[in-house]
């Protein structure tokens, strides 16, 4: 019984305890109705304030769009200047090919060893053959 009446009094709070407890604080209820209206100074201060935000972020809008619309003039620049130089190389290319179809013919390589290296045509050609011999190592094989 004795160790019954030990945990009861254990499970009490201490009286310094209890007077140190207090109980929640409630907030009072407010009434509806309308929000505390600002006062006119904090009105005239943010507006402009807001004004000034606006129109900075406008102006900073403004330049980027003006940047990014002379980038991409220029780039058409760009553009139209690498697709003229491509005409013009091309137009070289296909004169190229044309002079090079014209100088690789049998007449024109004849021509040219006739006027600059100064062959002299023969006459009367003769074509000569000649056969292999079947000796050595050839015949070996």
């Amino acid at each position: 019984m004795a160790a019954a009446a030990g945990a009861s009094a254990r499970a009490l709070p201490a009286p310094e305890r209890r007077e140190r407890e207090r109980p929640p604080v409630v907030a009072p209820r407010r009434r509806p109705g309308r929000a505390p209206a600002p006062s006119p100074r904090s009105r005239l201060q943010s507006l402009p304030a807001r004004l000034l935000v606006f129109g900075a972020l406008l102006a900073v809008l403004a330049a980027g769009r003006v940047a990014l619309s002379f980038a991409v003039v220029q780039k058409n620049l760009q553009t139209d200047a690498v697709t003229r130089q491509y005409h013009v190389v091309d137009a070289q290319n296909l004169q190229l090919a044309e002079t090079a179809a014209g100088l690789s013919s049998a007449l024109a390589v004849r021509n040219l060893a006739v006027n600059r290296y100064h062959l002299i045509v023969s006459p009367d050609v003769q074509f000569i053959t000649v056969h292999r011999r079947h000796t050595g190592a050839h015949a070996r094989r």
